[in-house]
């Protein structure tokens, strides 16, 4: 793997300063030959120095893979991804004709909480089906259990995954 590496890296470097010598043999003399030798000098020394650059970049996280990565162990980034499922989710259930607010919840047992408001009618079975895609769209997976509250501004119904009504 490592020799992979160099030797690609030393191809590079052959194929630069064969062109550099290709473009200065076919320049004219003077001011434009120089300034071509100077650019190819300086490409030749990008590309030296590039696996020393990449080296030091991999040696020091940057600040942002330091933030959700925590300590190494990755359970920001799992957090972070979960987080943006959800508002993935939440986006979806946002879209659904008459609804106006949404919150999602991760409950027990590997199940999901949703509040939704309505500021209209809805039919209840559509939204709970349309809830249930959303959330195994947005997170790839269908929840363990599902609790569903919906607020119509006049009654707040509750459904489990059993969709039996709990009023």
């Amino acid at each position: 793997m490592m020799l992979g590496v160099v030797g690609t890296w030393v191809k590079s470097l052959i194929i630069i300063v064969l062109l550099g010598n290709l473009a200065e043999f076919i320049l004219p003399k003077g001011d434009l030959r120089r300034y071509t030798g100077l650019v190819v000098g300086l490409i030749l020394l990008l590309a030296m120095v590039s696996p020393l650059w990449r080296f030091i970049q991999g040696a020091h996280p940057t600040v942002i893979e330091r933030e959700l990565l925590g300590a190494g162990t990755g359970q920001n980034l799992t957090a972070v991804i979960k987080t943006e499922e959800w508002n993935q989710a939440t986006a979806m259930i946002l879209s659904y004709p008459g609804v106006s607010s949404c919150v999602i919840r991760a409950g027990t047992h590997g199940g999901v909480e949703v509040a939704v408001s309505t500021a209209k009618s809805v039919v209840l079975s559509q939204l709970r089906s349309y809830i249930k895609g959303a959330i195994e769209i947005a997170t790839g997976n269908a929840p363990a259990s599902m609790q569903i509250r919906v607020n119509t501004g006049q009654t707040v119904k509750s459904f489990g995954t059993g969709n039996k009504r709990k009023e």
